[in-house]
């Protein structure tokens, strides 16, 4: 016996395996698989602002958002559809759609349907969608309407137009296909594929169990099925007495497409892309021609514009440039005195203000030194002294790399010889003598930027205290000391 079930599970896993999904340009080389974006939607960014869905329409009780669609939610006697506004065309297709139908009860309905139809569907009683369609059905029935316990169940139907619904009987006698398959509440959604390839239908399922998104079982498979040659796609659902949310999370679409048929077409967008050329050239030389003629027969109104007078000369730019930068640091420079007329006036108050709590600390007895009170307010101003100096010293650099590139500029005219009219020469010495202005306004400032070097290292002292020896900076000693001291005391406290 335990042979014997040994062998029934071999055989099992070996339909399972012959069976299990391939893509079918894996088996036929000569397909070319190409993916269909206006027939497609895929989260995040589903939908745009204004909850439209790129090259799909829906309505009903459907709701777009970031992520998913919600074709109905869990209300009572709700219909919802979703429809894309292009047709496909191709006679080898794949669609992967993934769905989630949840729902408090044990029991669910109505249930939802994937359509590929020859006309879009408007709202109606087939799961959400019209009756007597042309085309292809695939019903994910959650509700047991005939009583034979074989619900929730896919099914697929293809109806060339004639045919009726038998909602009642949950179309038995009408369905060419089905599985039997619990897809509500399940921890995952579900992911379906429909594979339609030379006339064969195949839907394989993947039950939302398994974190594995590969892990496709056959459902039914269809052969000899016509289907239209155009048809729109769609996704409908629909609740009744009882109430599901039917979600679709992604609907990808791909076509196959023989490879000979695309070398054709290749070679026919080639050609065309060609023909085009070939128009264009002979447009062009056309209106060269009628370029030409119009000059002839109208002289006068075509005047001859001169192209180095509309561009900047590398002269005219270099010198541009330059004035950009002296007007720069004038402005900087401007800033940087009226903060040193703040820094002085500061100093100023700062000594001010000490020795009239020197006054007050030798009238009242006060055991506080004026010294330890303001040194605060002293570091300040003269790290702000420092990182004047230091801004002054690049300012000074910048004028030392201005005043170089000025004498090459000189020496280049100097070196060039009078080329052309006499106007042109008076341009030269003009040039020449806006360039040594220049050269005298760049040592000034210069000069003056030195002058204030000097000047803020002169003014960087440690004051003294009024009335005696000691100094009112603090000093190494004292400075590392009370670092030291408070580090400790940090330490203890953080301990404690």
């Amino acid at each position: 016996m335990p042979k014997f079930y040994q062998f029934i599970l071999t055989i099992y896993s070996s339909i399972i395996i012959i069976f299990a999904y391939t893509d079918p340009s894996l088996l036929n080389p000569q397909l070319v698989k190409r993916f269909e974006y206006k027939l497609s939607f895929k989260g995040p960014h589903l939908a745009f602002k204004d909850g439209s869905v790129p090259f799909w329409t829906f309505g009903g009780s459907a709701i777009a958002s970031d992520e998913q669609i919600r074709v109905t939610p869990s209300i009572r006697s709700q219909i919802g559809w979703l429809w894309s506004k292009n047709t496909m065309t191709a006679d080898t297709w794949l669609l992967e759609v993934k769905l989630r139908v949840t729902g408090r009860g044990r029991l669910g309905a109505d249930g939802m349907a994937i359509w590929f139809t020859e006309t879009a569907g408007s709202g109606g009683p087939v799961f959400g969608s019209n009756d007597l369609w042309k085309g292809l059905g695939v019903f994910f029935d959650s509700f047991d309407n005939d009583a034979l316990q074989n619900n929730p169940i896919i099914a697929v139907m293809v109806n060339d137009g004639t045919k009726s619904y038998d909602h009642q009987h949950d179309g038995s006698g009408q369905i060419q296909g089905s599985c039997i398959r619990d897809f509500r509440n399940k921890p995952l959604p579900i992911r379906v594929k429909i594979e339609y390839v030379n006339q064969g239908l195949t839907i394989y399922l993947n039950n939302g169990i398994t974190q594995d998104d590969n892990a496709f079982e056959l459902c039914t498979r269809i052969d000899g099925v016509q289907l239209p040659k155009t048809g729109y796609l769609g996704v409908t659902a629909a609740t009744g007495g009882l109430a599901d949310d039917h979600d679709v999370l992604e609907f990808i679409t791909h076509t196959y497409t023989d490879k000979q048929t695309v070398v054709q077409n290749q070679a026919a967008t080639d050609e065309q892309a060609k023909k085009y050329k070939d128009e264009y050239d002979k447009y062009e030389q056309e209106l060269k021609k009628q370029q030409e003629e119009y000059k002839k027969e109208h002289p006068d109104l075509t005047t001859p514009y001169d192209e180095k007078s509309l561009f900047e000369s590398e002269y005219d730019r270099e010198f541009r440039t330059i004035l950009e930068g002296q007007d720069q640091i004038r402005l900087s420079l401007t800033s940087i005195d009226n903060k040193m007329i703040e820094l002085l006036g500061r100093i100023e108050r700062l000594a001010i203000t000490t020795g009239t709590q020197q006054q007050i600390t030798g009238q009242g007895g006060s055991s506080v030194p004026a010294d330890v009170a303001r040194i605060q307010d002293i570091n300040r101003v003269i790290n702000s002294n420092t990182d004047m100096t230091r801004t002054i010293q690049s300012y000074a650099q910048v004028l030392t790399d201005l005043q170089q590139k000025v004498n090459h500029i000189q020496t280049s005219i100097n070196n060039q010889k009078p080329i052309g009219t006499g106007q042109q020469a008076g341009t030269s010495n003009i040039d020449v003598t806006a360039v040594n202005e220049i050269r005298e306004i760049v040592r000034m400032i210069k000069s003056e930027t030195n002058s204030l070097l000097q000047k803020s290292s002169d003014q960087v002292k440690c004051p003294t205290v009024t009335g005696g020896n000691n100094s009112s900076c603090v000093g190494t000693f004292t400075f590392i000391c009370a670092i030291a001291i408070q580090i400790v005391v940090l330490i203890g406290f953080f301990v404690f």
